[in-house]
């Protein structure tokens, strides 16, 4: 977790008078003409890196014709997660599919469908518990040939709220991620592999670094292996788990599971029982209608999954590396297939949208 800190700055949005600019001209300033973090704006720091309460104190004891001028600047986040996520298959897939420019348009425009889904979550505001810290939780994303990076930030101070923030952000974005997976199995008959880390990660329209995208990247390749999307150890502690599993005392059910070698892992199936596999449709039609189109696409992804994974353990079957792949993969959809209230949650929760 990594500290919020502050510095005050002058409101580049205030026009300054001659009075105000000569009593500006006997404060000191820390760092004159600063340029801002992936910015060509120049600021004036007059204080940097305190505490949110030392840059007010410090507003207060300007002269009251010029403390209208000074705002406090927020950097950094106090929690930070970094999902890389890797379509297993696809680079084959595009080597073999796309030859022309014209098959490549095609195929932009059918995976545009999960950016132009990760734009809209980017900006809901979801009925969840924790909802409220949605408000302050900053997303961005991006997709490289096979592989889609997620940034989820919360940036403020936490409190004594931290283990709700973490969980409605695991929550958030075990959502998306699942949506992912659904996306590219009923589009493509492919699955998903990553992981998820803590550390800082940095992402522009032209820059993805840090050691988060290559923590991430890292376990998603050497400590992932199976068809799932892993959390690096120290994100889902015993006491969020606790939390996390309330709802449903069955590690099948629960949006997060346990896996044998002790990683936590996004329960993509289980999250049927939440959200149906939509990515893509716009469904303008009586709500009664939409439940009835959820619950026929919910029961096609499940028959699209077990599809994958007789075919691919078929496919396979004399390279036993990958077969292991979907090895795990067939038993893990028959575990949440045939947990007592899977079928049953997902009809209660239609219900209840």
């Amino acid at each position: 977790m990594q500290e919020i800190q502050y510095s005050v700055i002058l409101n580049n949005n205030i026009k300054i008078n001659t009075e105000q600019e000569e009593k500006l001209s006997k404060i000191e300033v820390e760092f004159p003409r600063t340029k801002m973090p992936f910015s060509d704006i120049e600021i004036d720091i007059y204080l940097f890196l305190a505490s949110k309460k030392e840059c007010e104190e410090y507003i207060s004891k300007q002269d009251e014709d010029i403390r209208e001028l000074f705002i406090i600047e927020q950097s950094g986040q106090s929690i930070q997660y970094t999902a890389f996520i890797d379509i297993l298959g696809f680079s084959d897939y595009i080597k073999d599919n796309i030859k022309n420019d014209y098959i490549a348009e095609d195929f932009y425009k059918n995976l545009k469908s999960i950016t132009e889904y990760l734009k809209f979550e980017k900006n809901r505001k979801d009925n969840i518990e924790g909802g409220e810290y949605l408000d302050d939780i900053t997303m961005k994303y991006t997709w490289v040939s096979d592989t889609f990076v997620i940034t989820m930030c919360y940036e403020q101070e936490i409190g004594d709220n931290i283990n709700i923030v973490k969980s409605t952000m695991i929550l958030k974005l075990s959502m998306m991620i699942s949506s992912i997976s659904h996306f590219v199995a009923n589009k493509y008959e492919f699955l998903i592999r990553g992981a998820i880390s803590s550390k800082y990660s940095c992402i522009t329209d032209n820059l993805i670094l840090g050691e988060g995208i290559s923590e991430a990247a890292t376990l998603e390749k050497n400590v992932a292996i199976y068809p799932r999307v892993i959390f690096e150890q120290s994100i889902i502690s015993d006491e969020m788990y606790e939390k996390i599993s309330r709802h449903y005392r069955d590690n099948n059910l629960n949006y997060i599971s346990k896996d044998c070698d002790g990683y936590y892992f996004i329960n993509y199936l289980a999250m049927l029982q939440y959200i149906p596999p939509m990515i893509g449709k716009t469904l303008k039609v009586s709500t009664e209608r939409l439940k009835d189109l959820a619950m026929k696409n919910i029961k096609s992804t499940l028959i699209q999954y077990d599809k994958i994974a007789i075919k691919n353990i078929e496919k396979y079957k004399y390279n036993s590396k990958i077969a292991l792949k979907y090895i795990w993969f067939k038993k893990y959809l028959e575990d949440v297939n045939s947990s007592e209230n899977f079928q049953k949650n997902i009809i209660e929760n239609l219900k209840l949208q």
